[in-house]
């Protein structure tokens, strides 16, 4: 018994020996008929060499095996990763999600936060330039890698090994199915779960395999930035001064302050209101003349002046106050009018000193009324009773007297 389990497992070695040799049969062997896809195909080919007529492949590019006979039936996989920046970082996904169904392209994982989009996009390898570019249009590159990685070999090992393994499981089956001993039964039935256990992943590997080939990688970070604002620094205030005042004209001399060349701007107002700009460029630490013409006698003109230099702000406002000369007219006119002003102020003088008296008057005037009133009112009522008081009291002064006298 135990040396007929022996001699079973010893065919089972051989089995294997056997189907191994098979397999490196297969993987060295171009002429091998075992309809694994690669029977004609040279798996370490010799690059063919370029013609003058064909276009130079640029570093880093991504090579698409069906434009390239020597690529023919390669297992390529493909893997890129793109940084990419914006103030909105939600635009640039929302495009990716929009494109998904034009390339054929599915997110295998995202991870999103309020400043940085990490996404793993899987794309159809036929499509996979073309939607690399269609993002890049979205927004700013920040860096970009492409790398591609040849598994034809490792492929064709582990088609190989899986057919070596499904010819030593069907014959193990076999052995199982005339096996009459306990022991040879749980032998064979050992080394068929081993077996399917590697084939089981195997085939996951070739699974895993295809689909890194037929869909390419796109690792794509999307971070967000502020807008940084960039503030320029200001040109340097200018020296302002008044040349010459005439009826009708204004001269004005402008110091350019500055060590670099500027545009100098003087704004003509009056009474608040824009009339006229003037522009002149001065060179550094020089100095320009405006003639202001055109201006009305005896009136107030506001002169704006500031300068801006290249790559700079516009420098501090400089603000001055003049007023043209006076006409013959004009004197008459400003006469007149102060009289008339001290004649107004004369006027309202007298009439606050009347608004002032009028509580005195009134108050006067109500107590004045009332009094005169009962006055009226009480000696026309009683004058026999004054007069009988008044010619007694009399009588009394005449009696003392008279005692007086004879005392």
């Amino acid at each position: 018994m135990k040396k007929k389990g022996i001699i079973i497992v010893s065919f089972l070695l051989f089995i294997g020996l056997l189907s191994g040799c098979s397999a490196k049969d297969v993987d060295m062997d171009p002429s091998y008929d075992g309809n694994d896809g690669y029977t004609d195909v040279d798996t370490d080919p010799t690059p063919p060499t370029p013609t003058p007529d064909e276009g130079e492949i640029a570093g880093g590019d991504v090579i698409q095996n069906a434009d390239i006979p020597a690529l023919e039936n390669r297992k390529i996989i493909y893997i890129a990763n793109l940084t990419m920046d914006t103030t909105e970082p939600a635009t640039i996904y929302n495009n990716v999600l929009d494109n998904l169904d034009t390339y054929s392209a599915y997110i295998e994982s995202s991870n999103i936060t309020a400043t940085r989009y990490v996404v793993k996009i899987r794309v159809l390898s036929q499509n996979y330039n073309d939607f690399i570019e269609a993002i890049k249009e979205t927004g700013n590159v920040v860096s970009f890698s492409n790398t591609s990685e040849d598994i034809t070999n490792s492929y064709s090992t582990f088609e190989a090994r899986k057919l070596a393994l499904e010819t030593q499981h069907a014959r193990i089956l076999e052995l199982i199915a005339v096996a009459v001993d306990l022991e040879d039964i749980l032998t064979l039935e050992e080394a068929r779960s081993d077996i399917e256990t590697e084939l089981i992943q195997i085939g996951n590997s070739l699974a895993n395999y295809d689909s890194l080939v037929d869909f390419s990688t796109i690792n794509l970070t999307i971070t967000k930035t502020s807008e940084v604002e960039v503030v320029l620094p200001k040109t340097t205030t200018p020296h302002v001064r008044v040349l010459e005042t005439t009826k009708e004209s204004i001269s004005l001399e402008v110091y350019n302050t500055s060590d670099e060349s500027v545009i100098i701007y003087v704004d003509v107002l009056q009474n608040g209101e824009f009339i006229r700009q003037y522009e002149e460029d001065a060179f550094s630490e020089s100095s320009i003349i405006f003639e202001i013409n055109d201006l009305k006698s005896f009136k107030e003109y506001t002169f704006k002046v500031s300068t801006i230099a290249a790559e700079s702000r516009e420098s501090q406002i400089v603000t001055q106050h003049e007023t043209t000369e006076k006409t013959f007219f004009n004197k008459v006119t400003n006469t007149f009018v102060v009289s008339f002003n001290v004649l107004v102020t004369i006027i309202e003088y007298i009439g606050l000193a009347v608004v002032a008296f009028v509580p005195y008057i009134l108050t006067a005037a109500i107590i004045f009324f009332p009094v005169r009133f009962l006055h009226r009112k009480y000696r026309v009522k009683y004058p026999k009773k004054a007069k009988e008081m008044k010619e007694i009291k009399e009588s009394k002064e005449n009696k003392e007297p008279d005692s007086q006298k004879r005392l």
